[in-house]
């Protein structure tokens, strides 16, 4: 499953007016966070593997988040937390905005 299935972020108000380069910059920003949590859980020879991976396989997304899911059974609960926590920021900053 892609990244952007998983945030399903085009059905959520707060970015319903953006164009897909915005939407594909918040995803990108989201997995960053989501693999910052990730990667540091990982053990020495998981991360090494991790690595040659993204070396061998730099664009293949399946298999990236294939492998990242098969090391950490939250990996669902940590896209979710880090899209929500984004979803919380972007609100925030809206309304200070408009004060």
């Amino acid at each position: 499953m892609r990244i952007r299935g998983m945030l399903n972020l085009s059905k959520e108000n707060i970015v319903k007016d953006l164009g897909p380069e915005t939407l594909f910059g918040i995803e990108k920003i989201i997995f960053q966070s989501v693999l910052l949590r990730i990667i540091e859980r990982l053990s020495d020879d998981d991360a090494d593997n991790f690595e040659k991976l993204l070396e061998e396989k730099p664009d293949d997304e399946e298999a990236i988040l294939s492998y990242l899911r098969s090391k950490n059974s939250n990996f669902d609960i940590i896209v979710n937390e880090e899209a929500d926590k984004f979803k919380k920021e972007a609100v925030d900053f809206m309304n200070k905005i408009k004060e």
